[in-house]
């Protein structure tokens, strides 16, 4: 089932969640990301960890409504020091504690045939991926977290990133290609076409004017054969007899 796509509560969760009375709490205790998916013939909702998991996530703070635990899992490449090799994320996992068995996965998420690729971090720019999470839990359970929940940016910093990190970069590589194309000799080709056609037409002023001609002068530019036998072949376009 390697080609599963969608979100389950585990078997685990359930029970986790089934054990909790009103009062008590949800102690969520990590979020992590992976390349894998669920084996061959498997259940998602049996998932116990991750297939192949690589690095910790974090979400938003999770909010509590009714009977639901609402949150946005976010990987971002420059979380713990930094991702230093790209991966393709296809799941993710969120993790809480069980009085009984200790740290357990309550909810699975696969994307299946539709993974997507996180680029390793730079300083100039931060890989973002963000997946909602609703997770149902029954009435008067409160939910806390052991992780360091850091994946909001306000719209004051993401103006102030854009602007900041990515427009440099933006200008900087557009520059680049209007330099590449500008040095093409296949550039502009109408205005190198008026130019060719004003140095051919400056050249035969400069022809006429300074050469010491005697006896009756005539001018041949090729543009027209009218009038003139020649040998060869007539390039009109270019305007030139060719041998």
């Amino acid at each position: 089932m390697e080609d599963f796509y969608g979100f389950v509560v585990t078997r685990n969760g359930r029970e986790l969640i089934a054990k909790l009375t009103a009062g008590q709490q949800l102690q969520l205790s990590k979020i992590m990301v992976g390349t894998g998916g669920v084996p061959d013939f498997g259940n998602p909702r049996e998932m116990e960890d991750l297939s192949e998991p690589v690095a910790l996530a974090t979400s938003t703070e999770p909010v509590y409504d009714q009977n639901t635990v609402r949150m946005i899992v976010e990987y971002r490449s420059d979380l713990n020091g930094g991702l230093d090799h790209g991966f393709w994320l296809r799941e993710f996992g969120v993790y809480a504690y069980d009085p009984d068995k200790g740290e357990v996965m309550i909810y699975y998420g696969c994307l299946g045939i539709y993974p997507q690729y996180v680029s390793a971090y730079s300083p100039q720019g931060v890989d973002v991926r963000r997946f909602p999470v609703c997770i149902v839990i029954g009435e008067d359970l409160g939910v806390s977290v052991d992780y360091k929940c850091e994946a909001w940016m306000t719209a004051e910093d993401v103006s102030e990133y854009c602007n900041v990190v990515m427009l440099p970069l933006f200008l900087s590589a557009a520059q680049e290609l209007i330099n590449t194309h500008d040095s093409s000799i296949t550039a502009h080709p109408y205005i190198q076409g008026i130019i060719s056609d004003l140095d051919s037409r400056l050249a035969l002023m400069e022809l006429m004017y300074n050469t010491d001609v005697s006896g009756n002068p005539f001018t041949v530019t090729f543009a027209t054969l009218t009038g003139v036998v020649v040998e060869g072949v007539w390039n009109e376009t270019a305007k030139r007899i060719e041998f």
